[in-house]
């Protein structure tokens, strides 16, 4: 999220005092939205192509758009933002629903609706599809406040860009999805309403979508330097009028949930792997002190005289250490499976959880998956 530290606040406050001592208050005062000015000095088209995972596939989305758009939202002028917006976040509305984007909104949402339709999505896997064509997008981080034009044909953007983005896809796509603007976090998210306990609290019904890397609809538990997590009240900006909610909450807290117990369980299980393979070694060395002295009275048998071996009884001493071996054998075979099986069991955990992990993207075959492992 853009931010601007305590310097460049007293220099705002002086450039804004000065602007209002030169031009007046009505200067100061100007509610103009943000807005973008076509530069028709282009008339071209920009082609941008997308390709991006979703369930068990890979979706193609090219898009065109008017450069003269383009380059029109790049420009300085398009950027300013009047100081009266800056404390009620209002301008992020204006960014979102600027009308020279609907054309580029339009051609994204049709062939997305079209990638629904032949995939037959439910409208929950619709929100994720779009999620992820968004999550996919590649951060970036810079100062300045970018239009969604600016962040497709870029091909990048930070939080607040992508959420933007993702904003303005949803509303247009009928559900009801907004911005949270979280201050203490320097971090920006969309919301999405939802009617369980997935909600981020004090939003009134809005779940997280995370939008700068691929993410489950609803997980709130995004980390930051130094283990940081989104702890405090958001802003809540409304960008659109859309009515639909997402309502697979419930699976995703099943999926999460197993993530943690898997995560657990790995380092756990990690530790005993190590413990039994301590023990399986220890246990190989001593059959092999009972192999050595089992050959060599082998060997005494072999190459003794008569009468020594009569007075030794080198044949009842092989026969009281072989069967001593036998049962330390079996022991082992024993410890030796049940290694193999942690081991197995180790490796299960952590091939769900990397599942888990890897592919929000899918998520009703990650929680068919957790589901039957959580049943074994």
């Amino acid at each position: 999220m853009k931010t601007t530290n305590l310097i460049a606040g007293f220099i705002s406050l002086f450039v804004l005092i000065s602007i209002i001592g030169f031009f007046g208050w009505s200067s100061y005062s100007d509610n103009t939205n943000p807005q973008i000015y076509s530069n028709d000095s282009y008339t071209d088209s920009l082609s941008v192509d997308y390709v991006f995972p979703f369930k068990n596939t890979s979706v193609t989305v090219s898009v065109s758009i008017p450069a003269s758009t383009y380059y029109g939202a790049i420009s300085v002028e398009s950027k300013r933002i009047p100081y009266m917006k800056w404390d009620n976040y209002t301008y992020y509305s204006d960014f979102t629903n600027d009308p020279l984007q609907e054309s580029i909104y339009t051609d994204i949402l049709a062939q997305l609706i079209s990638v629904k339709q032949t995939l037959n999505l439910m409208d929950d896997e619709y929100v994720e599809l779009l999620s992820t064509f968004v999550q996919n997008i590649s951060y970036y981080h810079q100062s300045e406040f970018r239009y969604p034009v600016e962040t497709i044909v870029e091909k990048r953007g930070d939080c607040d860009d992508k959420s933007i983005l993702l904003a303005g896809l949803l509303t247009r796509a009928g559900y009801d999805a907004v911005l949270l603007i979280f201050d203490t976090e320097n971090h920006a998210t969309v919301g999405i309403r939802t009617n369980d306990a997935t909600a981020y609290p004090n939003t009134g019904g809005y779940a997280i979508i995370e939008t700068t890397n691929y993410n489950y609809v609803t997980d709130k538990s995004i980390e930051f330097e130094n283990n940081l997590t989104l702890s405090s009240i958001p802003t809540v900006i409304s960008v659109g009028t859309g009515v639909k909610t997402y309502t697979s909450g419930s699976k995703i807290t099943v999926i999460l949930e197993y993530k943690d117990t898997c995560s657990a369980l790995i380092d756990q299980l990690a530790q005993t792997c190590i413990n039994n393979s301590e023990t399986v070694n220890e246990m190989e060395d001593t059959l092999t002190d009972y192999e050595c002295r089992l050959s060599s009275l082998e060997t005494l048998m072999n190459t003794s005289s008569y009468a020594e071996y009569l007075a030794n009884d080198y044949y009842a001493q092989y026969e009281a250490l072989y069967t001593e071996y036998k049962a330390y054998h079996a022991e082992y075979l024993l410890s030796y499976v049940n290694h193999d099986d942690v081991i197995d069991e180790h490796n299960r955990y952590i091939c769900i959880y990397n599942l888990i992990i890897a592919e929000p993207y899918n998520r009703e075959y990650v929680y068919q998956k957790v589901l039957f492992a959580s049943q074994r």
